[in-house]
């Protein structure tokens, strides 16, 4: 696929409008004084610039070819050459001017290309608070050691890889490993560089540079995932040699007889239909998908997703919402009422009026339950929360205390035998009233609802759907059995999701991977087509994404997989019927029924009947 620059598409709109404005003059000239020194300089003008103006696709085409790559452009060259060598300036003309005003409209179409991974460096943390002699200084990252001395305060992002030797936190890692579980952390505990400090102010070591950093490593991997990524083809490129060999024959036939006739069958040889059917049709499927909340960066998308023959799909914040909320609420201690559904509403009720004064993310799950229940909550007295523990207080004059099992155990409130013990990736929390365990509330991270539809609409006999995660292979494989994946890949790091990927690609299986957070951009660069959900923001994910759904609802990529078939169902036809109708204009070129000025106006013509049908994608 040609590069898409801003040099080329700034060119080819410059030449489309010189031209529209030279053939307008010239119209004007020769309708108010045919005969005039203003027609005889205009005549002289038109074939410099038709030859300044074909300089670029000149270079072009002698670049890809010099790649190997051949393109249908050549006939538009070729009938500019004859266009000119014959005295027909005007076909050629008309032949540049809808060649570069194609142009033009595929580098519209792609206007909202691949963001650069510059925007990914630019999130890259690039200040660290070094403790230096008994002080505390704002330098570069990049100036940091192994065995300095760091403090992070809460809510920033770690800058870099180390064990923390002071404070005690909570640890949102869901960036880089994609889990939104948080993690409490004190010290003696290892931390990567791109997560988020919670609560608490740590002091922690630097384990090494941050070149050699977590982040930094998924930062060069997207880099180089993306420099790997195989280049689009163009969907035009699939017909050219076929629609070219055959263009050429007949005006070489032609040749022997006249070079004007010959001219003539070129320009109406001129591939726009060829080159304007599939950006049109691009463009107005870019305009659907985007009624539907899915942002398309390029065209591309449309021709490699209908290829795709496997959906990789992220699990955390993708397939489920990767907010935790409570799952299940286990009675341990009857109620005085003795009604175990009141109970439930009364523990989640003392609960959550705790949880209302804590920041961690499963306060907020717990809160969250009782609105959409209708609780109301109370207002505690003497609150004191312990990061990475639990939190205290008084309801009524009792005293609660509600958090992990070893915060509740340090109270030395008995344990009785837990009905329920965690699971992996399903932790929970413990509330006791008055030195009593009274509930447990088990957490997990929902499933979206509709998450088994869209895999079924997105499903063919030869198209593989993937379940590809951090989680352990436990919980993993209990989602994939639950939504119908025909795989699953567990325990996987950024770099084992660009290695599946990659696998995938070499064995000529293009992917389409789906994702959310930071942990998938390297996959989401590598794969054949990336599809980010953007609905919480701009992230890493969405800049190196090829398409961007910016709601929150997972039916939109099979709403996107439905857009593409359908685009390139109507760009292929669009192209079918244009080679047709060229091909019968040329046979009529050939027995001398058009001229070649007429000619390019009949090519025209069949451009606009093209160009309405490929507006059918809308």
């Amino acid at each position: 696929m040609k590069p898409v620059t801003n040099s080329y598409a700034r060119a080819d709109f410059a030449i489309a409008i010189l031209i529209a404005a030279i053939l307008f003059v010239g119209f004007v000239l020769y309708t108010v004084q045919p005969v005039s020194a203003s027609m005889q300089l205009w005549f002289l003008l038109l074939p410099i610039v038709i030859i300044i103006g074909s300089l670029p696709l000149l270079f072009e085409i002698i670049s890809s070819l010099s790649r190997g790559h051949f393109g249908v452009d050549i006939i538009a060259l070729v009938a500019i050459i004859f266009s000119l060598s014959t005295g027909e300036t005007i076909a050629g003309a008309i032949v540049l001017l809808m060649l570069s005003g194609g142009d033009s409209l595929e580098h519209f179409a792609q206007r909202r290309a691949r963001s650069s991974i510059e925007r990914l460096l630019q999130r890259a943390p690039t200040i660290a608070h070094l403790h230096r002699r008994q002080e505390i200084v704002d330098v570069p990252v990049s100036e940091i050691r192994a065995g300095d001395i760091l403090i992070v305060k809460p809510g920033e992002i770690i800058p870099l890889d180390g064990t923390i030797i002071e404070g005690m936190s909570i640890i949102d890692e869901s960036v880089i490993t994609g889990e939104p579980l948080p993690r409490d952390v004190l010290a003696g505990s290892q931390i990567v560089s791109g997560t988020t400090n919670g609560a608490g102010l740590i002091k922690f070591q630097a384990s090494d540079s941050y070149e050699k950093s977590v982040f930094a490593g998924i930062l060069r991997l997207t880099s180089q995932a993306e420099a790997q990524k195989a280049p689009i083809i163009h969907l035009a490129d699939t017909y050219s040699v076929f629609f070219t060999a055959i263009t050429f024959a007949i005006a070489c036939f032609a040749w022997i007889i006249s070079p004007k006739l010959a001219t003539a069958v070129l320009v109406v040889a001129t591939p726009c239909p060829l080159i304007l059917a599939a950006p049109i049709a691009f463009i107005a499927g870019m305009g659907r998908a985007a009624r539907k909340g899915i942002i398309v960066k390029h065209g591309g998308v449309f021709e490699t997703l209908v290829k795709a023959k496997a959906f990789f799909f992220d699990k955390t914040g993708t397939l489920t919402f990767g907010i935790p909320s409570v799952e299940k609420v286990i009675v341990l201690s009857s109620s005085s009422e003795g009604k175990k559904d009141l109970t439930e509403k009364q523990i989640i009720r003392d609960a959550a009026s705790l949880e209302q004064f804590s920041t961690h993310v499963l306060a907020q799950g717990v809160v969250t339950l009782a609105k959409e229940l209708g609780i109301s909550l109370m207002t505690p007295d003497n609150i004191q929360e312990t990061v990475g523990g639990g939190i205290i207080g008084t309801i009524d004059g009792r005293q609660y205390a509600i958090g992990k099992l070893s915060f509740i155990a340090s109270f030395g409130i008995a344990m009785p035998q837990l009905a329920q013990l965690e699971k992996p990736g399903k932790p929970a929390v413990y509330i006791a009233c008055d030195g009593k365990l009274i509930g447990q509330l088990i957490f997990s991270d929902k499933v979206r609802a509709n998450a088994p539809e869209v895999l079924k609409r997105i499903s063919d006999a030869d198209v593989e759907t993937i379940l590809i995660t951090g989680d352990a292979q436990e919980r993993a494989a209990e989602v994939s059995k639950a939504l119908g994946f025909t795989g699953v890949r567990a325990n996987c790091l950024p770099s084992d999701k660009v290695a599946w990927v990659q696998e995938f690609e070499l064995r000529n299986k293009p992917v389409a991977m789906i994702g959310d957070g930071v942990n998938d951009a390297p996959a989401l660069a590598a794969a054949s087509v990336g599809i980010a959900l953007g609905s919480h923001g701009a992230t890493a994910a969405t800049d190196v994404a090829d398409a961007v759904i910016i709601v929150d609802d997972i039916s939109k990529v099979a709403d996107l997989v439905d857009i593409s078939r359908r685009t390139m169902r109507i760009a292929r036809q669009s192209m079918v019927a244009g080679m047709i109708l060229s091909l019968i204009a040329m046979v009529a070129a050939f027995l001398g029924f058009i001229p070649p000025v007429q000619g390019a106006i009949l090519q025209e013509v069949i451009d606009v009947l093209v160009i309405f049908n490929a507006l059918r994608a809308l």
